[in-house]
C-alpha cells in the first residue's frame, strides 16, 4: 500500500515538475516565435534622434503587430466620401522604437523623417494609442507581400480600432496644426510617411537630418 503510494506520490511530482517547465517556456517560445516572424536576413534600421543624442534601433528586432486600416483622402465634394482601399500592414509599434532607444519619459513629441524630406510630428498620445487613430506603427509588409521587396517601408500607419483612419479622426488624434491638407481640404493619406529613416524626439523646428547625417 504504501509502495503504491509512494510512486503515485512520484508520478504527481514528476507531472507538477513538466507541467512548470512548459509554463516557463511557453512564453520564451512565443517570443523567439515573435521575432523570429520577420523574413531571415531582413534589417531595417531607424535612427532614433533626442537632442545631442542619437540611437541606431533596429526594427526586426521587436514583435511584429499587425493591423487593417482604410484611409480617407480629401472630400471630393460637399458631403461626398473618399476612402481608399483598405490594406494589411504589419510592422513594430512605435511606442517600442522610442522606449528601446530613450525610454518614453519625457516624450512629447514624435517627428517621423523619410530621406526626401517627407516629414510628419505626432503628439505623445499617439504612442500611447489613445487617440482616434490608435496605434501608430512603422510596416515593413504590406497586405502579406515580403518585406524585401516593398519599397515603402518603414512607413508610418496608423491603426485605429474601427479600421477606418477618417479626417475627422486624423483631426481629432493630431490637430489642425499636425494634421495633412490636400489643398485647404484634410487628407489622412498625407500622414503616411514613406521610407522613414528617422525619429526625432521633441522636434524643436530646427533642421531636419538627411542623408548625410547616417
Amino acid at each position: 500500500m504504501n509502495r503504491r503510494r509512494g510512486l503515485a506520490i512520484g508520478v504527481l511530482v514528476v507531472a507538477l515538475a513538466a507541467a512548470v517547465s512548459l509554463s516557463l517556456a511557453l512564453p520564451r517560445r512565443e517570443a523567439e516565435r515573435a521575432v523570429d516572424g520577420w523574413d531571415p536576413g531582413l534589417l531595417a534600421p531607424v535612427r532614433v534622434i533626442h537632442g545631442d543624442r542619437t540611437v541606431d534601433v533596429e526594427l526586426t528586432e521587436h514583435s511584429p503587430v499587425s493591423g487593417r486600416v482604410a484611409y480617407e483622402g480629401p472630400a471630393l465634394a460637399e458631403g461626398e466620401d473618399n476612402w481608399k482601399p483598405p490594406h494589411v500592414y504589419r510592422g513594430v509599434d512605435l511606442a517600442c522604437v522610442i522606449d528601446a532607444a530613450f525610454g518614453l519619459e519625457g516624450v512629447e513629441t514624435v517627428t517621423a523623417v523619410a530621406l526626401d524630406g517627407w516629414h510628419k510630428t505626432l503628439p505623445r498620445a499617439a504612442l500611447d494609442g489613445t487617440t482616434p487613430a490608435g496605434t501608430a506603427i512603422l510596416a515593413l509588409s504590406v497586405d502579406e507581400e515580403p518585406s524585401a521587396e516593398w519599397d515603402d517601408a518603414p512607413l508610418l500607419v496608423f491603426l485605429p480600432e474601427d479600421e477606418r483612419l477618417s479626417n475627422d479622426d486624423m483631426l481629432s488624434a493630431f490637430g489642425r496644426d499636425w494634421s495633412h491638407y490636400f489643398g485647404d481640404t484634410p487628407s489622412t493619406t498625407g500622414m503616411m510617411v514613406k521610407g522613414v529613416a528617422f525619429l526625432v524626439v521633441n522636434y524643436d523646428g530646427g533642421p531636419l537630418p538627411t542623408l548625410a547625417d547616417l
